[in-house]
């Protein structure tokens, strides 16, 4: 058994701490411009919806958009009308649901298995690469996976409590996923009910509590009385074009096809998942190492089988994404505290992978540089060919440095309460993942960011002032639009219309005039 001790979590150091950890999430929120595809088009459809004061529906350049419900855009939508359009206020959404994520993670696992499980939980939640930069995106992602977190917390408290207990646990859960749904959509009810028969079908104990908890009617009457009435507004109003473009396209068909190019290997999530739990997927391994004694534990079974259901959903799906995979982040994240409780001699191995990770980050952007011919779209090798050299290599040799001294203040202040726990290897492992978070945030996010989008702010904040429509000619960029704030349809211009095209290969007739350009995007004019 493991050694538990737990001082009060709510006294003015575990305050503090959620400090520090906000502003780990706040962090250069606004020194990386927005990234196209998916953050230019939440945030044009979020600005429009501004711009139009029509808080039902949204659109995308004057087009209807049915790709995702209301809930991310209101919140971005009331970021934005109070700090203005800017990256940071439609980012501010997602960072403060991963700091909720991950402090209601904390306070789970410090009433399970104490302090030095909550600090390894808020961190690991907090800086492991996938739930960070999920955190720093203004999709609707880290919103969905907050509501995962508390399906994920009390789906469990239900599952195991006591007979009253459980009635009021089981409707929290049916409010989350009625958030869910109005977030993403009927993934938000999928996994947790695949995730919870899977559960009763290893656990056969728990399935008359489990059928109790399904047929509970108020449960039921909260979650649709929650999720219903918008979903009931945006068919009255768009009728079959609501049901095409939404469940049928934007669910169905994602499931069945590939969309947007986003296919992949059955492995696929296979070599995600040590990714996108950097520096700590080392964790990972020894979880897997120790597998037989974590499946004899009700609640470590109940996270490894969200997992197996949330990885097995989406390698099944014909479209995939990584993100997807930290639909089972709550799941991983205490599966991983967990397996750091008696790490020990482990920590020099899973240190020695997490520096691995880092530095191959670190170069990648200098190695794309000097072989631009790896990336085949043209457009791209232009962007990499253009962008600033990449100073990134300074980290390599400053780490070195940066990391034995953070070795040795793990080592001076292990004595340290709440730090008396640790080792200084542990300890020393957690310096790293801050000091991960920090350099990606302040150095590496914005060089990716300034490489690819640069030219497609600098266009149209240049060409912010005129009245002229510019459209979107072969090319996606809706970033073009939040900054130029003005829409930009995708089409071809009409006679004396300006578009936005790529010039690395010309695709317009010679007599049309070129009115400006930034690195391989140019605006051109069509004659009257």
């Amino acid at each position: 058994m493991l050694a538990i001790e737990r001082t009060n979590p709510f006294d003015y150091k575990w305050f503090a701490a959620s400090l520090v950890l906000l502003v780990l999430f706040l962090i250069g929120l606004d020194r990386s411009l927005l990234f196209d595809v998916d953050e230019g088009a939440f945030t044009e459809a979020t600005r429009e919806m501004l711009a139009s004061a029509d808080w039902g529906h949204t659109t995308l350049n004057g087009l209807d958009r049915f790709d995702k419900p209301m809930g991310v855009y209101w919140l971005q939508a009331l970021s934005a009308s109070i700090l203005g359009v800017n990256e940071f206020a439609f980012r501010l959404p997602s960072a403060l649901s991963g700091w909720i994520a991950s402090l209601a993670l904390a306070r789970f696992a410090f009433f399970e298995w104490g302090q030095r499980a909550a600090i390894t939980a808020a961190i690991i939640s907090a800086t492991s690469l996938g739930p960070w930069a999920m955190a720093r995106t203004a999709t609707a992602d880290a919103l969905l996976g907050l509501i995962f977190v508390l399906i994920f917390l009390d789906l469990w408290r239900a599952l195991s409590s006591s007979i009253s207990s459980m009635k009021w646990h089981a409707r929290r859960v049916a409010l989350w996923i009625a958030l869910g749904i109005l977030v993403k959509g009927p993934v938000a009810l999928i996994l947790p009910l695949g995730a919870t028969i899977l559960y009763g079908f290893f656990v056969t104990e728990t399935r008359l509590r489990i059928k109790k908890i399904l047929l509970d009617w108020p449960s039921w009457a909260i979650l649709l009385s929650v999720a219903l009435p918008w979903y009931f507004y945006a068919y009255v109003r768009h009728g079959q074009a609501f049901i095409e473009g939404f469940l049928l396209k934007h669910n169905v068909d994602r499931f069945m096809g590939s969309m947007e190019g986003h296919s992949g290997h059955w492995a696929y999530f296979l070599i995600a998942l040590p990714l996108l739990w950097l520096p700590w997927s080392g964790l990972f391994f020894r979880a897997l190492f120790i597998f037989r004694v974590q499946w004899q534990q009700a609640f470590l079974k109940y996270c490894w089988l969200w997992f197996v259901f949330v990885f097995c959903f989406f390698s099944l799906a014909n479209t995939k994404l990584p993100h997807y995979l930290l639909y089972a982040g709550p799941a991983m994240c205490l599966l991983l505290t967990y397996s750091s409780l008696d790490a020990k001699r482990s920590w020099w191995s899973i240190g020695i992978l997490a520096l691995l990770g880092l530095s191959l980050i670190l170069l990648l952007p200098s190695y794309l540089q000097g072989h631009p011919d790896l990336l085949k779209d043209a457009y791209y090798q232009a962007l990499i060919e253009s962008s600033e050299k990449s100073d990134m290599k300074v980290w390599l040799f400053a780490l070195p440095l940066i990391l034995y001294s953070g070795f040795i203040l793990s080592y001076l202040f292990r004595k340290t309460k709440p730090l008396s726990e640790f080792s200084a290897a542990s300890l020393g492992l957690i310096y790293f993942a801050l000091l991960q978070a920090v350099i990606l945030a302040l150095v590496v996010l914005p060089w990716w960011s300034q490489t690819l989008q640069s030219p497609v702010k600098g266009l149209a904040q240049k060409h912010q002032a005129e009245t002229s429509i510019i459209v979107q000619w072969g090319v996606h960029l809706p970033s073009f639009a939040t900054y130029r704030q003005q829409e930009a349809p995708r089409r071809e211009p009409l006679a004396g219309e300006m578009a936005l095209v790529k010039n690395v290969k010309p695709y317009w007739p010679a007599d049309w005039q070129v009115v400006d350009s930034n690195g391989p995007l140019s605006i051109v004019k069509s004659p009257d």
